[in-house]
């Protein structure tokens, strides 16, 4: 087969994954079967694949956005019946699962919802059919510069919509063959977490052999994402090729008898055989996720070439698997495994596949691993730092042991656990192998993580100086003889050491995170940086800022927390304070009635350049009355005003204006999200805001921005824009220019989120 035929469909779709907007699946159905019939002729064939990708990936996306909930009937309540599919992942007191409703009901459906089921009252198997009594929402998640986008997660899953269990449910019955094997590897899973003493390495041997990262806490993940072995869980190539030959060796030993009963079959065929079926019967095991699929599909595509004596480049096999995969699921590249399954075996492949392999004795296992895990790390820079921003100098060290005591002694002594464990025979010695192993790889991640030298946030990079690295990356890792290898590092320098604006001495630049239903506001002064609130959470570590922050630091330059401000005590704008250091001398910070640091007053504030910071809420000897003892911040210079409101209501609004008869706000920080308890009439037209912000979720209960605010606001002739359709929002303020703002879905406009009124503005230009 032609290996350009698969390259070029796959390069139709990975490019048809930019478009903004999606057609009508109609409209790219009837492109699609135009361009078919030019497959005939073979010189217009690679252009005419290309198209056909194309085309077949807006076709897939626009039936993806046609299934899912509509904005519109967010929050509906129904019941849903249909089945469990996959794994159930308990954590606390929830378990989510994935479910397929039942064709024929009442109201058109998605073909897919995760289903979230706080305090489950019965154990939730797969291929168990319920009648769900549910609270729907559409797809939506949290969009931050610097964080992960959990809506193209739930498009590249095929989840169309988020099912909350609003009732108790009610269990219809079992499928006896649907699940059967999702049921297999939750025995499997629940006994390897039974059997295992520690809980870090029981997590971690479900995750290694099942796909199933359920039993992973935050503290464990984070740990392995800083030394860069968090590729370890994937299963991919070391999993699927180890059950291979270990199948293929057992295999062929014991089936060589058939050999000499009959002259037509041969030993290695006969071992091949037996490792795609062990191979494949793993993947059913490991729940077909996109690493193991890539595997066997390059496996089976070996395997063939064996098979029928052809010879085979491994650059082709890849790329056959990579149209293969692309046909059977064209939404697979809006998943980041996708990228980093295939760009790491394309990386090893261009370094070593032209390479003669040199005899290096009993050490040339060691310099092996060592030059593939250096190829690694130069190869995926511009993935890590480029797409996901962050640099790992530990994960060559920590790969160096990480992969042996995985490969040689943790992953086989698993998978033999496994099948003794399938035919009800003792493995507690087998298990006492697994965990001794990966009791021994923790400590070592432990150990390198308190180096201090490992997991790096760094800014993102423009799609020029990633595709610049790209070439310098590969350049670096030619051949002996390619010319000037030395240049592929200076092309890797834009990406390494990105240019940042500085921001002008007179400027201010203020960023709402997207924390869904919660404030958090970071302002920023060529002198200081201030935090406005903390987002939800629980006080302890468990909420959104710690994860959105610190990238969102390095983007704009590095640097800490000058003074942070809690406007009161709500767990919506105080729950991320445990994943601030409030130990940091360095840092002055301000609460109401003293919740942390000391009290904010009215009349009080400070001076950053030629900005004014003043509290003008609450005053002294108000009593704690919740969002009206809010401490309400007013910052003004000569590029114009903002105001914070935090969650104060009409009467504190009054308050307001009979005490600062010349208030006025440019750009006014909704108090509660806009809910309609503030931003009243009176105070609106006293403020004249030029720009609104409300930060509010998605998929928010209360409907907020409140008609009436949004009514309000109209009146005046402000604009009005919300995290809910917009995620993180930054407005700029400088001397004798009018305030512009941008924000995260309208600078990276994506087919499967909403961006209305969401593009880079000048608000002198808005109507």
């Amino acid at each position: 087969m032609d290996w350009r035929l698969p390259l070029s469909f796959a390069v139709g779709v990975l490019l048809a994954t930019l478009f903004p907007t999606v057609p009508a699946p109609a409209w790219s159905l009837g492109v699609l079967l135009v361009a078919l019939p030019g497959l005939y002729w073979a010189k217009g064939r690679v252009p005419v694949l290309m198209v056909v990708g194309a085309a077949w990936f807006l076709f897939q996306a626009g039936l993806e956005l046609e299934r899912s909930w509509d904005p519109a009937d967010r929050g509906a309540r129904l019941t849903v019946t249909g089945t469990v599919v996959g794994l159930p992942e308990y954590s606390g007191q929830r378990v989510r699962f994935r479910f397929i409703p039942d064709r024929g009901q009442e109201v058109s459906l998605p073909a897919r919802l995760q289903v979230s089921w706080y305090r489950p009252t019965e154990y939730v198997q797969p291929g168990q059919r319920w009648a769900l009594p549910v609270r729907l929402d559409p797809p939506h998640g949290r969009l931050n510069a610097a964080g992960f986008d959990f809506h193209r997660h739930l498009v590249a899953m095929r989840i169309g919509g988020l099912a909350n269990v609003a009732e108790p449910p009610r269990l219809l019955g079992q499928s006896r063959w649907r699940g059967h094997i999702d049921r297999q590897r939750q025995y499997l899973s629940e006994v390897l977490q039974a059997e295992t003493r520690y809980h870090r390495a029981a997590a971690l041997t479900r995750a290694l052999v099942l796909a199933d990262r359920s039993g992973i806490d935050s503290e464990l993940s984070e740990r392995l994402r800083r030394t860069g072995t968090a590729h370890l869980l994937a299963i991919s190539g070391l999993h699927v090729g180890m059950v291979a030959g270990l199948a293929a060796l057992l295999g062929g030993w014991l089936l060589a008898p058939l050999v000499l009963a009959s002259s037509g079959l041969d030993r290695r065929r006969l071992a091949l055989l037996c490792a795609l079926f062990a191979a494949t019967a793993y993947g059913f095991l490991a729940g077909w996720t996109l690493p193991t699929q890539r595997a066997l599909v390059m496996l089976v595509i070996a395997a063939g070439a064996l098979l029928l004596r052809r010879g085979l480049q491994p650059a082709h096999a890849l790329i056959m698997a990579l149209g293969f995969i692309l046909l059977l699921d064209p939404l697979a590249p809006l998943a980041s495994g996708f990228w980093l399954s295939f760009a790491a075996v394309a990386v090893l492949i261009w370094a070593f596949a032209w390479r003669p392999v040199a005899d290096g004795g009993s050490s040339g296992w060691l310099s092996g691993l060592f030059r593939a895990q250096l190829v690694i790390a130069i190869g995926m820079l511009p993935l890590n730092v480029g797409v996901f921003q962050h640099l790992v100098p530990l994960a060559l060290p920590a790969n160096l042991v990480a992969i042996p005591l995985v490969g040689l002694l943790i992953l086989p002594s698993l998978l033999l656990s496994v099948v003794l464990i399938l035919l009800d025979l003792p493995a507690s010695w087998t298990l006492w192998l697994t965990e001794t192993g990966l009791v021994w790889l923790l400590r070592v991640l432990d150990a390198l993580d308190g180096l201090d030298l490992g997991y790096r946030q760094v800014p993102g990079a423009g799609l020029l100086a990633m595709a610049l690295a790209l070439v310098g990356a590969l350049w670096l890792l030619a051949p002996q003889g390619w010319p000037a290898r030395w240049l592929g590092l200076a092309l890797l320098l834009p990406l390494l050491w990105p240019r940042q604006a500085e921001l002008e001495a007179d400027a201010l630049e203020l960023t709402m995170l997207d924390v869904g239903n919660g404030l958090a506001v970071l302002i920023r002064t060529h002198d200081e940086m201030l935090l406005y609130d903390t987002g939800p959470g629980d006080g302890e570590g468990g909420d959104v800022l710690g994860r959105t922050l610190p990238g969102l630091l390095k983007a704009v330059g590095g640097g800490a927390i000058d003074r942070l401000v809690v406007s009161h005590r709500h767990r919506d704008h105080a729950g991320g304070l445990g994943s601030l250091d409030l130990s940091d001398p360095d840092l002055v910070v301000f609460s109401a009635h003293g919740l942390v640091g000391q009290p904010c007053l009215s009349g009080e504030g400070w001076r950053s350049g030629v900005w004014q910071f003043r509290f003008l809420h609450p005053s002294p000897g108000l009593p704690d009355l919740g969002g009206n003892s809010a401490c309400v911040l007013h910052v003004t210079g000569p590029g114009g005003s903002v105001l914070l409101s935090a969650g104060i209501d009409h009467t504190v609004e009054s308050r307001l204006l009979l005490e600062n008869p010349d208030l006025q706000a440019d750009i006014l920080v909704l108090s509660a999200g806009g809910h309609r308890r503030a931003s009243s009439p009176e105070f609106l037209a006293r403020l004249q805001p030029s720009l609104a912000l409300a930060s509010v979720s998605a998929v928010d209960r209360s409907g907020r921005p409140h008609p009436e605010v949004v009514a309000g606001l109209d009146e005046l002739g402000a604009h009005l824009v919300s995290t809910a359709w917009c995620g993180a929002i930054t407005v700029t303020l400088k001397v004798d220019q009018a305030p512009t703002f941008t924000t995260v879905a309208g600078a990276h406009s994506r087919f499967w989120r909403r961006a209305d009124d969401c593009g880079p503005s000048v608000l002198s230009g808005i109507d």
